[in-house]
């Protein structure tokens, strides 16, 4: 089995896409151990069968439409609207414009691609360094996968039969909670810098002009949570209705789509999720072939022979998750180790939701972060910058996100008190 996981590493390292070689090392486990190959395409088909894996591309829809049709736009007006006067306040408005975002997309690297090229020349005119500005990008971005509606959550549901209510429940106050700590964070470095132009006082008839303008667009999200909060849909639905209405508003209310576009953004959504897809059918393959060889018990039992104590198993969970998501992307991190560590989580009487609250924000920390975090990479396309100077500006970020990463799984209550 170690030869196979560092062959993996190899290929990687050999520039490889990660998504093949999810694929490529079970399929030579099969050919190696004279397994009939009819198991692959059995894995990977039952991978992806999966009724509640729909809403993706429903998710990856309604955010792109939103993207296009000027829904997104308002909604960022209507963000800085509510700052008012703030040193660094364009800075707080993109913190705070990803976190609507991606109560739209439920993407990370859709909130990266779509408020990067927005956010980040603004910022750039009212005196922000590139660096800077790319890396309140790139660090709020990952918000898209915690903050509800989530594919993650969706795939995690899919993993565990968790309650993806439940899980929206819990991942709205970690979202808040970790994109509070990145305003207070990026105040300070803001301020720091001495950035002033982009201060502004409240203005009331501002506040409320933005609104009536964003009004529209604020039902998207409404649609996608609340109708799942209130029972009214399930989260396929839901995501179903989003984009009919988003693309009503982008079209009749807004005018800002026609065929040109609405055929442009069904193209980018199918592409993104057939990447997702991908990804997901090959780590199926992959957790078949851990299962088989009896990894998760294996696991298991060496974190039990380590301690019993719950703090230090969740500890080393967490860097475990960490770890492997610098190399992987969310998708394929959550399909391969969830099935491992969560026997593991129930023995010590954790509870599920709250390990899919953990285990997604310790993916969300993995897009940030080199040698594979896609959010970094999409952050330094779209905003010009190097990756190693963007890498130097988001580690003290990282930093404070594995702090509340900490606080979040010590502290259960702080995210699950609606659930309970």
């Amino acid at each position: 089995m170690l030869i196979y996981l560092v062959s993996g590493l190899l290929l990687m390292a050999l520039g490889v896409p990660v998504a093949i070689t999810i694929g490529l090392i079970p399929i030579a486990y099969i050919l190696i151990n004279e397994i009939p190959i009819n198991i692959i395409v059995q894995q990977i088909i039952s991978g992806i069968n999966v009724t509640a894996l729909l809403a993706i591309p429903l998710f990856i829809l309604a955010g792109d439409i939103m993207g296009k049709g000027g829904l997104a736009k308002r909604m960022i007006r209507f963000a800085s609207s509510l700052v008012g006067k703030v040193n660094g306040g364009l800075g707080i408005v993109t913190i705070i414009a990803c976190m609507f975002f991606a109560a739209i997309s439920g993407s990370g690297v859709a909130t990266a691609a779509a408020l990067g090229s927005l956010m980040i020349p603004s910022m750039i005119e009212k005196g922000y360094d590139r660096g800077l500005a790319s890396s309140i990008v790139a660090t709020a971005s990952p918000l898209g996968v915690i903050i509800p509606p989530s594919i993650s959550f969706i795939i995690y549901s899919n993993l565990t039969n968790a309650s993806v209510s439940d899980l929206y429940r819990a991942g709205l106050p970690a979202g808040l909670i970790i994109g509070a700590g990145l305003i207070i964070l990026y105040y300070f470095l803001i301020k720091k810098q001495n950035i002033k132009e982009e201060s502004i006082s409240f203005d009331l008839k501002e506040f409320w002009k933005s609104f009536k303008e964003s009004i529209w667009a604020l039902g998207t999200p409404i649609i996608l949570v609340g109708g799942v909060f209130g029972g009214i849909f399930t989260p396929t639905e839901s995501a179903a209705v989003a984009v009919v209405y988003a693309l009503f508003v982008g079209v009749v209310i807004y005018r800002e789509m026609g065929l040109k576009e609405i055929l442009g953004v069904f193209l980018g959504s199918a592409k993104m999720t057939a990447n997702i897809m991908f990804i997901i059918a090959n780590a199926s393959l992959l957790a078949w072939m851990l299962i088989t060889e009896g990894l998760p018990q294996q696991i298991a039992n060496t974190l039990l022979l380590l301690s019993e104590n719950p703090i230090v198993i969740l500890l080393i969970v967490n860097l475990i998750i960490l770890i492997i998501g610098l190399f992987m992307e969310t998708s394929a991190t959550l399909v391969i180790l969830v099935p491992l560590f969560l026997p593991i989580m129930t023995n010590l009487g954790i509870d599920s939701v709250h390990f899919g609250i953990i285990a997604t924000i310790n993916t969300a920390i993995g897009l940030v972060t080199p040698p594979f975090g896609v959010c970094l990479f999409t952050t330094a396309s779209v905003g010009k910058v190097s990756i190693s100077i963007l890498t130097k500006r988001v580690m003290l970020p990282v930093i404070v996100l594995f702090a509340l990463l900490l606080f979040i799984t010590f502290f259960p209550q702080s995210v699950m008190f609606l659930v309970d």
